[in-house]
């Protein structure tokens, strides 16, 4: 599918079938009517099944779950947990309780980036671990409107760049 209005539409079809052939078994089978009645609960339900999308989604990922990314590394879920307890590997946790790793903080090596540890290390000193990696994968006007990912993997004096706007961002925060 090519776009989010062809999944839509997709959706749409496939759920109309699919209710269409649910109503007719009631039917056939004679159930009342006032099992459908409450079509706002029923809706909001079937809404429930559909992914989330926020916008930690769009600027942050793609993510390693926990899972994947011990695969990866070949350590424990217990090493994975207790690197980001130590803020020695970014990780935040989705509303359903699953962890999930920004795959841009790796090296090609498999190895968390030291700069932008350093970066997160100072965020996290004051902010949660969300509002941490929006700040790093946002456009920056401390940082001629690039990311903070972008310039602290740069190499050369960007970097010193990325650490000053987040110093100053931080003690901004801890006023």
């Amino acid at each position: 599918m090519s776009d989010l209005t062809d999944c839509k539409q997709a959706l749409l079809d496939e759920l109309s079938r699919l209710v269409d052939e649910r109503f007719a078994m009631a039917e056939d089978a004679g159930v009342d009517a006032e099992v459908f009645a409450d079509t706002q609960r029923i809706a909001t339900a079937m809404a429930a099944a559909l992914p989330s999308v926020t916008v930690h989604d769009q600027r942050v990922g793609p993510f390693y779950d926990t899972a994947g990314l011990t695969s990866w590394l070949g350590v424990s879920k217990q090493a994975i947990a207790k690197r980001v307890k130590n803020n020695t590997l970014i990780g935040c946790q989705l509303e359903s309780g699953t962890w999930v790793y920004p795959t841009w903080q790796f090296t090609d090596a498999a190895k968390v980036d030291q700069h932008l540890l350093q970066v997160w290390q100072i965020l996290r000193e004051h902010i949660n671990a969300w509002t941490a990696v929006l700040w790093m994968c946002s456009p920056n006007p401390a940082l001629n409107d690039e990311t903070a990912v972008r310039y602290a993997t740069g190499g050369g004096d960007e970097f010193a760049e990325v650490l000053a706007a987040a110093h100053a961002d931080a003690a901004r925060w801890a006023a």
